[in-house]
């Protein structure tokens, strides 16, 4: 059994892929979470107005190291009671807070990103990946994409993989697929899809429970024969996280 899908490979010399709510400073997730790389796809097909296009998406990577630095931020506040008044904006109702924080960076990212999705879909992220300037993760955070094309991904036996030489990048792997592989990572619970407010903001209804490993490697064996696994053409796991009907 074999699925059409469209892989991509990217490289990135520094990158942060932002957790929500981290406290103190700017954490980043190890791999760009669905979200994430959903959206840049998004973009890529020059998504307007809402529209939406259902896929899936396997996410496996690795980088080289991580490394601190301090940004100053500027934050708009209500005026409190306490509040500075040379640091009030009266015209605006509100006041004007800085400080320094420290922001974490991924240094020498490189990604492995695997889409499925309706053939038009996937042949016009193809068509258009190059003409597009939206990248992952920030705005600074440059990319190089060194790899695009549409192949056949290949259904074999899971003892099979295993016997193989497994590619050192680590990936997000489906909670139910670590749960039947008996993996143990990183658990999270990241953003897929969002909802728009009445007031335009931005909520996140959706979510995906992952396991994050660092190494396919850590893959044990099962007492099962009949388990198979979704590779690619370098042996690189793929586990699709998504709209249901396009997941493996």
């Amino acid at each position: 059994m074999s699925l059409k899908v469209l892989k991509i490979k990217l490289y990135q010399p520094f990158a942060n892929f932002r957790k929500p709510f981290s406290y103190g400073v700017v954490d980043s997730y190890p791999l760009p979470p669905p979200s994430t790389v959903k959206g840049w796809l998004h973009n890529i097909l020059g998504a307007k107005n809402g529209e939406y296009y259902k896929m899936a998406v396997s996410i496996a990577g690795k980088f080289d190291s991580t490394v601190y630095d301090i940004q100053k931020i500027i934050k708009f506040d209500r005026v409190r009671k306490e509040s500075n008044p040379s640091s009030i904006l009266r015209e605006y109702s509100s006041t004007v807070i800085s400080s320094m924080i420290y922001v974490t960076n991924l240094i020498d990212v490189e990604l492995c990103i695997h889409v499925n999705s309706k053939p038009e879909i996937l042949e016009s992220i193809l068509n258009n990946i190059y003409s597009s300037f939206w990248g992952l993760g920030r705005k600074e955070d440059l990319m190089r994409i060194d790899f695009v094309e549409s192949i056949e991904a290949k259904t074999i036996n899971y003892f099979e993989y295993m016997r193989q030489q497994l590619p050192s990048y680590g990936m997000y792997l489906k909670q139910e697929t670590a749960e039947k592989f008996r993996v143990e990572g990183i658990k999270f619970r990241l953003n897929y899809k969002y909802e728009k407010t009445s007031d335009g903001l931005r909520v996140f209804t959706t979510k995906k429970d992952v396991v994050y490993v660092n190494s396919l490697n850590v893959l044990k064996p099962i007492l099962t024969f009949d388990e198979n696994v979704l590779v690619d053409d370098e042996g690189i796991l793929i586990d699709l996280i998504g709209d249901e009907e396009y997941e493996n």
